[in-house]
């Protein structure tokens, strides 16, 4: 049996762990809730979620990558930027999910593939730049910030002054695959990033410490100048 953990970050901000290297967030206002991306789609992640929270909820998707956006099936709808809604179908498959879960756990092909979510037959809906969400006395905003992936989106969480980063910006960006941008594109980004600093203290990422300094901004940006 798979399990899930949360662990409280603010008032309100969790994050959700389950299989693998990456967290989720789920960020709690009066009136509802937003479950920020779903992992690797192993396990009963929306069983999880029902059980520690009793407001209704949104799903967000920060980006298609199959660390992130896999559990969806579990879901009828979820929002995720457009751009990536091929990225995600290419990158569903349980075997290629196996593959990136290899490392950590040497048993995974002998793993039923019961425990995988299926692929997603549900309606996407276009996660948009300054999207906002009212979750009751919490507001969420948007940010598209293409790099990692074309629509990659950084959700900004305004009362707590924080922005969840995940794979936007971190310490170890990756721009070599196919469905990144160029380095320039992903300059313009951090330029962008820059623009928000007055609306954040603190960033979020998904893996590793999950959490950078505000440096990481200008950090990134020295290196795509040079």
């Amino acid at each position: 049996m798979i399990e899930f953990t949360k662990k409280v970050i603010t008032d309100h901000i969790d994050r959700i762990r389950g299989v693998g290297d990456v967290c989720m967030y789920y960020v709690h206002g009066s009136t509802s809730g937003m479950l920020i991306d779903t992992g690797y789609g192993v396990g009963d992640l929306r069983g999880f979620i029902e059980k520690t929270y009793q407001h209704p909820y949104e799903v967000v998707i920060t980006h298609g990558h199959a660390d992130h956006a896999n559990g969806i099936a579990q879901w009828n709808s979820v929002w995720m930027n457009l751009t990536d809604r091929d990225l995600y179908y290419e990158r569903a498959g349980i075997e290629l999910r196996k593959q990136m879960l290899r490392k950590k756990y040497s048993d995974i092909d002998t793993w039923d593939d019961a425990m995988f979510q299926p692929v997603y037959q549900g309606e996407f809906k276009n996660l948009e730049e300054g999207k906002q969400f009212d979750l009751g006395n919490v507001h969420v905003e948007m940010i598209h910030a293409p790099g990692h992936t074309q629509g990659m989106m950084i959700p900004l969480v305004e009362e707590d002054r924080i922005a969840l980063f995940g794979d936007a910006c971190g310490v170890f960006t990756f721009l070599f695959r196919p469905e990144c941008s160029t380095v320039d594109v992903y300059r313009k980004t951090l330029l962008k990033l820059k623009s928000y600093e007055g609306k954040y203290d603190r960033i979020l990422r998904q893996h590793g410490t999950c959490e950078s300094p505000k440096s990481l901004v200008d950090e990134n940006l020295e290196v795509a100048e040079e």
